[in-house]
């Protein structure tokens, strides 16, 4: 039976008999509980075991978003399947299942590890705060035998977004784990990561039909070259007052050029089992250069400073959101209905979506995640294989790739099947998780002082690189505890 089915039956059973659900004998609890719906559901499905008893273990799930009943979806009919679903869950298998909204900071986190006492079973946290609990020890691997056996698979596509899931695919100790799983699908989902969004009528006036623009992705022809040739030609001055009124690029992607020559600032060096800078390869060098090139002192992009600077990061997006500029560095979010109050589904100009352009030393186009944002179990979560289990049978019920799919087409790039084409062909098969984001000093460093000084022309490439080398390689040492 698909996953859309059995939510149907679900649904059925809820309205047709009335408070059968009695849940796991327990006092109501203070959090918001899945099983305050009035109604019941069906039983569950004829199996050749019979399902496993959790004898009334309370499972908590913290910062747990939109797969709450009664957060975004409350007193809707997503809200009511919602309910249904975990409803189900804690009557099959004998369990209670909560929704927390503790803090979720790695202080906090950390102490509850390290002082051995449940903080939750599962939060979702990002890569800022997960690759650290990971480093000293306070995160349960989720890969292994042992996960397996409790019931928890990171492997089992029905349960988990696979290719979300293996971001947090991470090396510590000179050991590879997974720290971390995504669910995926319509109740809520990862942003997808950075891309550059096209607006079709600005570059079709240059000469280059969306089609064009596509084709290029497909031959393995948007390279770096192309992408401020085209911007160039995009960028005009209409009035003649010595100001474009339409720029090439409004914004970048936040740093994520830097990963699309087959090199980054950061890299694991397996025979030293080190994370090093590498801020000094000469493939990363010719991606700071294109950074640069985007800008070239407002000549394709808004000046960061003197007259008509635009220096926020909205304003830039307004931008092209109101076909003021042929290119912008968008992602996920900011993408579709789901994103920013004027994207992309609000603008007058038909947009696409393209990839960041591979540099000349790659074959292949790369996503870097900004924002890995997944679920994973602390290690003072003592009864452990509890939690593998109840979390396995939440996913298997939350994650859904074909319903993940219709949104990433439907609301995400406005039914732009070459748009859909691009990101899940070419795009999130080479997803990378931003290691640049292992803290957030390190994203202090990186982002808002590296980056930024090549995109703002306050530093060529090559003496920023050699001067954010030392810094980065500080950091490093000082998250991965290394000599």
């Amino acid at each position: 039976m698909s996953k859309k089915a059995k939510i149907l039956a679900l649904l059925l059973a809820v309205m047709m008999i009335a408070a059968m659900f009695a849940g796991c004998s327990k006092d109501e609890p203070a959090e918001t509980t899945a099983g305050t719906t009035a109604g019941t559901t069906a039983p569950a499905e004829t199996t050749t075991q019979a399902p496993k008893n959790m004898g009334g273990y309370v499972f908590t799930l913290n910062n747990a978003g939109n797969f709450n009943p009664e957060g975004k979806w409350k007193d809707t009919s997503l809200g009511d399947e919602l309910k249904a679903l975990y409803a189900e869950i804690e009557s099959t298998y004998n369990c209670t299942i909560m929704f927390t909204s503790l803090d979720n900071s790695y202080d906090l986190l950390l102490g509850s590890a390290t002082a051995g006492t449940k903080y939750c079973d599962f939060v979702r946290i990002r890569q800022s705060t997960w690759i650290p609990l990971a480093v000293n020890h306070a995160l349960r691997p989720l890969d292994g035998d042992a996960m397996v056996e409790a019931g928890l698979d990171v492997n089992d596509s029905d349960c988990f977004a696979q290719q979300y899931t293996h971001l947090t695919d991470f090396t510590v100790d000179g050991v590879e784990h997974t720290w971390g799983v995504d669910m995926s699908g319509k109740y809520d989902r990862m942003a997808f990561g950075h891309t550059y969004a096209f607006n079709k009528k600005i570059v079709a006036d240059a000469g280059y039909s969306a089609d064009a623009m596509y084709q290029m992705v497909y031959k393995y022809e948007w390279t770096y070259d192309k992408m401020i040739e085209i911007a160039t030609k995009c960028t005009k001055d209409t009035t003649g007052d010595g100001m474009p009124d339409i720029w090439g690029v409004a914004l970048d992607t936040d740093g994520n050029e830097i990963w699309t020559n087959g090199s980054g600032p950061i890299i694991y060096d397996s025979a030293t089992k080190t994370y090093k800078a590498n801020c000094l390869d000469s493939k990363v060098i010719t991606s700071l250069e294109f950074m640069a090139s985007l800008n070239q002192n407002g000549k394709l992009s808004p000046p960061f400073k003197g007259d008509g600077a635009t220096t926020s990061r909205g304003d830039r997006r307004t931008l092209f959101y109101t076909g003021k500029a042929a290119f912008a560095g968008l992602y996920g979010p900011n993408f579709g209905d789901d994103g920013a109050p004027n994207g992309t589904a609000n603008m007058t100009d038909p947009a696409g979506l393209l990839p960041i352009p591979k540099g000349p030393n790659v074959d292949h186009y790369t996503m870097n995640f900004v924002d890995v944002d997944l679920y994973c179990m602390l290690v003072s979560t003592t009864e452990w294989e509890k939690s593998a289990y109840i979390m396995a049978r939440i996913a298997d019920g939350l994650h859904d790739d074909e319903e993940y799919q219709e949104y990433l087409l439907e609301e995400s790039l406005l039914s732009d099947q070459d748009a859909y084409k691009v990101l899940t062909e070419y795009l999130l098969p080479n997803g990378l998780m931003n290691i640049a984001k292992c803290s957030d000093n390190m994203y202090e460093i990186t982002r808002k002082q590296f980056y930024q000084s090549v995109y703002e022309g306050t530093m060529t490439p090559a003496a920023a690189a050699e001067t954010y080398q030392p810094l980065i390689q500080a950091e490093l040492d000082a998250v991965f505890h290394q000599k």
